[in-house]
Parts: structure tokens; C-alpha cells; sequence
């Protein structure tokens, strides 16, 4: 993830840089980082596509539920994947591949038919993650399993990040730390679990500093090994 000092997602909202320079060519570690990290897929949620790849939403009104929900294999020939969490179904997609990667889409499976059609229509994997889309250590489990996959970039946004931390699924943290702030109360941070005041989604789970780079521009790149003290509450 790339945030501003105060932790905060929206690029878009940082303060400029001092000598003048354009906020893109701050974001360039971003891209150089994450091929670092050796992936064999990167994975994103349903929000994050929608906002900058796939904008329109696929219409489920009156459409009976998928039968047999189960796994499909496309036949696509990039070597890299993007795995995408869209428990509902929402996305609606005019390609099968998205940044040069083939998609693979992870529902629940109270999807209808006809949006499984409309998946394999497109030459697009998919697989299911229990009933409501939300059983993310079966998701990777599928995803091991089926597509040989063991190394996944985990890019949020910050609410899927927090299901994940909240599940213990996390095994590093890769924070780039832009060199602006936000500073409004309210806008998306890079790790956001939706649950009560009293729960507490990293417990368990401490981190090791692996290394802390200063990059151009002033950008800060942390890495962590993440520890597993006790099991992670589910």
C-alpha cells in the first residue's frame, strides 16, 4: 500500500510536493515496489475495480440464483492474475483482462446464473468463497489449489485489507509513505475492519521491521514480517 503520513488512501486529497514536482512521479515506487515483491497475482476488491477499471455494475433484479456454484477454469494465456473480491456479483466486465492480467473473481454463491454466464461469456475464472463471499481462507485455499498461486500483492482497499488482517491472512505489510497529508477525519485508511468498539482484529498478530528505504522524492518504503503469537480470532 502507498498512504499519506497520516495514513489515509486517497491520493487524489494529499498535499503537493515542496519543490513543485508532479504528485505521479511520487507514485512511481508504487509499481516498481510491488514487482519487488515477486507475485504470481495481485488481488483487489470490488470497489477498487469499480472506481478505476470496470465502472458499470452488472443488473441481478429478477435473475434466479446460480444452481451449482462452482469453480470455473477460463483458458487465457497471461501468465499473471488478478483475483478480485466481489462477493455480490456487481462488476459488470468488457474484458477478461485488466493491467495485462487475467482475472479471476471471487463470489458468493447467492450470485445469479445468469452472471456466472455472463463470466465464462468473457473467458473469466471464478470461484466461490461460501454462501455470502466472505469465507476468505477457503478462497485461498481454492485459489492455491486450482491456479497454483502462492504469492499473492494484497492492494485493499483498506476494508478488504482489514477482513484479511482480521482472519490472519496477512503475512507481510509493504507501506510506502508518501511524503503529504490528508488530515480530515473520515477518509479511508490503509486498514479499515468493520466490527464493534470492542473488537480488537490484530490480536495475535505482531510485526517485525524488515527494512525501512528511503526512495526518491522523499518516499519512505517500510517493510514488515508479520508474527502469529496465538491464533488469530475469526
Amino acid at each position: 500500500m502507498m498512504s499519506s503520513i497520516d495514513g489515509r488512501l486517497n491520493g487524489d486529497r494529499w498535499s503537493e510536493p515542496f519543490d513543485g514536482k508532479n504528485r505521479d512521479i511520487l507514485f512511481a515506487p508504487y509499481y516498481t515496489i510491488s514487482e519487488r515483491l515477486s507475485p504470481e497475482a495481485h488481488m483487489l476488491g470490488r470497489n477498487t475495480v469499480q472506481i478505476h477499471f470496470c465502472p458499470k455494475t452488472f443488473d441481478h433484479t429478477g435473475l434466479p440464483r446460480a444452481v451449482r456454484p462452482e469453480p470455473y477454469l477460463a483458458l487465457s494465456p497471461a501468465p499473471r492474475k488478478l483475483v478480485i473480491l466481489d462477493p455480490h456479483g456487481k462488476i459488470f466486465y468488457d474484458t477478461n483482462t485488466i493491467m495485462d492480467s487475467d482475472i479471476i473473481a471471487v463470489l458468493g454463491e447467492n450470485v445469479s446464473e445468469a452472471y456466472l454466464t455472463h463470466l465464462r461469456e468473457n473467458d473469466i475464472s471464478y470461484l466461490f468463497a461460501g454462501a455470502d463471499g466472505h469465507d476468505l481462507e477457503n478462497a485461498m485455499e481454492q485459489i492455491g489449489t486450482l491456479f497454483n498461486i502462492e504469492r499473492i500483492v494484497l492492494e485493499g482497499g483498506g476494508i478488504v485489507n482489514g477482513q484479511f488482517l482480521k482472519h490472519g491472512l496477512i503475512d507481510e505489510f509493504s507501506l510506502m509513505i508518501y511524503p503529504g497529508i490528508d488530515g480530515l477525519a473520515g477518509i479511508h485508511s490503509i486498514v479499515e475492519y468493520t466490527g464493534n468498539d470492542d473488537e480488537r482484529p490484530a490480536t495475535g498478530q505482531s510485526l517485525e521491521l524488515i527494512s525501512a528505504d528511503k526512495l526518491e522524492n522523499g518516499v519512505i518504503w517500510l517493510y514488515y514480517r508479520v508474527h502469529r503469537k496465538t491464533p488469530a480470532s475469526r
